[in-house]
């Protein structure tokens, strides 16, 4: 004849939510009450209502005990315990319990997880046709009333159902009844919110400031951004270490992943910054040496005036015969300087052979036609507005519009043209003709690593911004 159990925990507590091992220790009452016919012996009870043993049973008083047994318990611990027979038979039995069961666990929403752990219940030798486990009348699990969970974890719901589950390991399939106690754990997410999601925040936005620092300042640029990195992997480790090991990510790890990978690209963007810097730095030597250029055709040119002035002065002194300055050699082919007499003339104060001379004029004439072409890139011998400005970013100078017209009117060109005199002019005398500060510099006239930096600065703030918005629409979905 089949028999009815009845099974039910009260459960005063959970004690822990162990995410690492998806197992959750709980403590409370097993109950269980069932009727055994043999044991209905009302004229024994002659004078009172019940019997009460405590547990375990003592030999000498065996009475048959349902085997129900917790399936997926991983440690089991009972305390004090009875068992009150009544006079009708019926049997009910409460005992302390301390248990950790198994529970699998997501993790994708973490810290928004909700985690269900189910108590699993049933008889372990007998079938359904003579065990059937269910539930008491009121339901197979009971909590005291203003019982809230862990200071992690909400408990949210608990319920139970009855089950019947068929094995087939004889080839048979054989029905057994279980009682399924299921226990709704919501997280709580403050937490993880402020000292995670918040952090991570803020050091995002440490590392964004970073950005404002003058980009030659390498050492605070450097630490601005290598520090909210390590905070990042800080973070994340932390998060990990109390998580089983995933092969998915979950909602706070992607997020940290994405900072960190914004946190990480401020390093190399850095590393680009500087490498301009090193391209920019290399450009203004160019310049220096352009104006060093300048400065000695000038210098020669004074030279060879002065020479040709003591000529006339003076018979005694051996005639310099002047030479013709060296002048812009177009990459087509132009004019070269030539030295016209066979006595020596003094050159940067050494006498020299007139060899020697048109050797250092053909040299300067040959440094001459490079500096023009570094301007002149399609050969024209005409320069414009914007040619003359990029030149200069080549040997970098980098010039609004402004400036570039500055120069011409210095240069006295009414024109839109620069011609290579005109070039030539302006070469003689550096200095002179340089234009004064800018009032406004467009981006695009900024050096490259300035709108490296100031493109960054948007792409970075943007990004963050829009990926922590996303990340909490998705949250509150």
């Amino acid at each position: 004849e089949q028999v009815q159990v009845k099974v039910m925990l009260y459960i005063t507590s959970i004690v822990r939510v162990d995410q690492k091992e998806q197992q959750l220790a709980v403590e409370g009452y097993y109950r269980t009450q069932w009727t055994d016919p043999r044991l209905a012996l009302a004229s024994r009870f002659e004078g009172c209502e019940s019997l009460t043993l405590q547990q375990p049973l003592p030999a000498s008083h065996p009475v048959w005990v349902p085997d129900i047994y917790f399936d997926n318990s991983v440690s089991e611990w009972y305390g004090a315990g009875s068992l009150t027979i009544y006079a009708d038979g019926l049997i009910f039995t409460s005992q302390r319990f301390y248990h950790q069961f198994g529970c699998l666990m997501s993790f994708s929403r973490l810290p928004f997880d909700q985690q269900t752990c189910t108590i699993k219940m049933g008889s372990y030798s007998w079938d359904v046709s003579n065990i059937n486990a269910t539930v008491f009348d009121g339901g197979g699990v009971d909590l005291p009333e203003d019982y809230k969970g862990t200071t992690e974890f909400r408990l949210s719901g608990a319920s139970s159902e009855v089950e019947t589950l068929y094995f087939h390991a004889t080839g048979v399939p054989v029905g057994y009844s279980y009682v399924l106690v299921h226990l709704a754990l919501a997280r709580l997410s403050d937490s993880h919110m402020t000292f995670v999601f918040v952090t991570c925040i803020l050091f995002a936005f440490a590392s964004f400031s970073g950005l404002f620092i003058n980009r030659a300042v390498a050492p605070a640029r450097v630490a601005i951004a290598v520090i909210p990195v390590l905070i990042m992997l800080n973070l994340e480790n932390n998060v990990i270490s109390n998580l089983p090991p995933l092969n998915y990510m979950t909602w706070l790890t992607s997020y940290l992943l994405c900072m960190k990978f914004f946190c990480l690209s401020a390093v190399f963007e850095y590393g680009l910054v500087s490498y301009l810097l090193q391209v920019e730095t290399a450009q203004e030597r160019k310049f220096l040496a352009f104006k060093h250029l300048a400065a000695t055709v000038r210098k020669k040119e004074q030279e060879r005036e002065a020479a040709a002035k003591a000529s006339m002065m003076s018979e005694d002194i051996p005639q310099i015969v002047p030479f013709a300055s060296p002048q812009i050699k177009p990459s087509r082919g132009g004019p070269t300087a030539t030295v016209v007499d066979s006595s020596s003339v003094e050159f940067d104060g050494i006498t020299v052979t007139k060899e020697e001379a048109g050797g250092a004029y053909d040299f300067l004439q040959k440094e001459f036609s490079e500096a023009y072409r570094v301007f002149d890139r399609n050969n024209n011998d005409q320069l414009c507005r914007r040619e003359v400005q990029l030149g200069f970013r080549r040997l970098g100078q980098y010039w609004s519009k402004d400036q570039v017209q500055e120069l011409f009117y210095a240069l006295g060109i009414s024109g839109k043209k620069m011609t290579s005199a005109d070039f030539k002019r302006f070469m003689t005398d550096v200095d002179k003709y340089l234009p004064g500060k800018a009032m406004y510099v467009s981006f695009f006239e900024h050096p490259p690593s300035f709108q490296v930096d100031v493109a960054f600065r948007i792409f970075y703030i943007t990004g963050v911004v829009a990926v922590t918005c996303g990340y909490l629409i998705t949250a509150a979905l």
